[in-house]
């Protein structure tokens, strides 16, 4: 034989030529290196099946008839699901039953796990990492818009806060506003009063030196000023500020303050 037609039948890698590649990708039917086998696999556009070169598929033999162990089964029992023997078919048994060559039959289910296969592979798997990859995104915008929902509101929170602040301030100068005010009409009054005061006291000593003095001249000089003195300042009464507050409607605050829309739902 000829060396080199010899060489041309060697097995090889179908990637790098290689020969006698150990592995096998069930899903692409080509042949792999361990060089190459990495990089096949690192193709995620369908699933990959690789097994070792010998446990690839191949032809099926006959398999040994359960019943009568000196005989392979040939045909395959349709209403039973089983392989069977000539033997097998000419009994009681099996009499009735349709049957079809066992290699047909092999090979057509062959073909329909091959395609089951080919589906999960190219189509079903795919589309099941194309939503597990998904995920990421919706937990970053998840992450992004709770961040944003609580900053939307901490705002709304420090708005109210200033507002609420601004009121609490004009109250309380309002407040202080009048203090000052009363304050500045009492001492007005209250200095009157004690100027009152000391020329009532001043008054009452002239008096009692003028008794003591017997002075005919000073006592026929003497005017009376019981009458003026006699005139009381009004009594004023203030009417001091109360401070009122309703009760807090929980609820008309928040629709106040603001809501969130209908939490979301899943949808499939």
């Amino acid at each position: 034989m000829d060396p080199r037609n010899s060489a041309q039948d060697v097995i090889r890698c179908d990637l790098c030529e290689t020969p006698v590649p150990p592995l096998y990708c069930e899903i692409c039917h080509i042949n792999l290196c361990k060089v190459c086998v990495g990089e096949h696999l690192l193709d995620e556009s369908k699933l990959h099946i690789v097994v070792p070169f010998k446990h690839r598929q191949s032809i099926p033999s006959y398999p040994k008839c359960q019943e009568h162990a000196t005989k392979l089964c040939e045909l395959h029992c349709e209403q039973c699901d089983i392989p069977v023997c000539v033997q097998c078919v000419s009994s009681k048994k099996h009499k009735a039953h349709d049957v079809e060559d066992i290699l047909s039959y092999l090979e057509s289910r062959n073909k329909a796990l091959q395609a089951d296969l080919e589906e999960l592979g190219k189509l079903i798997y795919p589309k099941y990492q194309e939503i597990a990859s998904s995920f990421l995104a919706q937990r970053a915008e998840l992450q992004r818009n709770t961040e944003e929902l609580i900053s939307a509101v901490n705002k709304r929170g420090d708005d109210w806060h200033r507002d609420i602040d601004t009121i609490i301030k004009k109250l309380k100068s309002d407040i202080e506003e009048t203090e000052s005010e009363h304050l500045a009409f009492l001492k007005k009054q209250e200095d009157e009063i004690n100027q009152t005061i000391l020329e009532i006291t001043h008054n009452i000593g002239e008096l009692k030196k003028l008794l003591d003095s017997n002075d005919i001249y000073l006592l026929s000089t003497y005017k009376s000023k019981n009458a003026e003195f006699s005139k009381m300042p009004p009594k004023f009464i203030f009417t001091l500020p109360s401070f009122s507050s309703q009760r807090i409607d929980t609820e008309q605050l928040l629709r106040q303050f603001g809501s969130l829309t209908a939490r979301s739902k899943y949808s499939i």
